[in-house]
């Protein structure tokens, strides 16, 4: 009986997860980011094969290799999965969403399995449950990990950090009318919590954390912050050039670079 009970919890947070993702726009996004991967694929190759190289060479490095979890796993775009399949006993893959071809390409792989979470703590089911946006911001700094990363021999945040807020931060501001102020905490505060999170000597961070807009017409290029934590404490990184968005889908009339860096910590 107490384990029936358990299956059933676990598959109710799970639908239960599933359905706030939905509603909250992880999946319309998710599919955004594989219909903008279609339309830039030749762009996007470098950064993708940088971050590949990046996460075996990490992976090369850890001394125990039994298991290894990939948050942000996605589309698998950016993730050397056969590689990581080949060098680890266990290989989990950790998304909010996973899509249906990542499902059946996993299934292939006797030891890669799937693990469905919310990697802000909790804060994408939270927001649909509180009524106003002080609740919400009283209860965020209290978020606890989706899962004990600890267990892994290597952690991987894949092109993930700035990903963590921008949703749910669009989301606050559709249900709350939260302004930039407001939401500039909620972005600090989830992005601090992912990397305070990420397992110390055995972890590796890979983000893009600033956007670089190009205008059409020849005028000065414009530069964005995208990360907001502190990452003043993480050792020197490799950094690169994601070309993002050429076709003025993402920032009208600009092109759109990402900044990325790579790092071990």
């Amino acid at each position: 009986m107490d384990f029936c009970n358990q299956l059933f919890n676990r598959l109710f947070r799970t639908d239960s997860l599933s359905a706030a993702a939905r509603r909250a726009g992880y999946v319309s996004d998710q599919n955004g980011i594989r219909n903008r991967f279609l339309r830039e694929s030749g762009n996007w190759q470098s950064h993708l094969q940088n971050t590949r190289n990046f996460i075996i060479a990490a992976a090369e490095k850890v001394p125990e290799k039994r298991s290894v979890a990939v948050l942000g796993s996605g589309w698998l775009y950016d993730v050397p999965l056969d590689e990581l399949s080949q060098m680890f006993e266990s290989v989990t893959l950790v998304d909010i969403v996973h899509p249906e071809p990542v499902k059946m390409r996993a299934g292939r792989l006797p030891n890669v399995h799937l693990a469905t979470a919310d990697l802000t703590g909790g804060a994408v089911q939270q927001v649909m449950t509180v009524q106003s946006f002080e609740e919400f911001s009283k209860w965020l700094p209290n978020a606890v990990p989706a899962l004990d990363f600890s267990t892994f021999d290597l952690v991987v945040s894949v092109n993930l950090l700035n990903q963590l807020d921008i949703i749910l931060c669009d989301y606050l501001k559709r249900r709350f009318k939260a302004d930039d102020a407001e939401l500039l905490n909620v972005r600090r505060t989830v992005q601090q919590n992912h990397i305070n999170w990420l397992p110390k000597g055995h972890a590796c961070l890979i983000t893009d954390y600033r956007q670089i807009d190009i205008p059409l017409d020849g005028s000065s290029k414009t530069e964005t912050q995208l990360v907001h934590a502190d990452l003043s404490g993480l050792p020197p990184t490799k950094e690169w050039d994601w070309i993002f968005d050429t076709n003025q889908r993402y920032s009208e009339k600009n092109n759109t670079i990402f900044r990325v860096m790579a790092v071990c910590f």
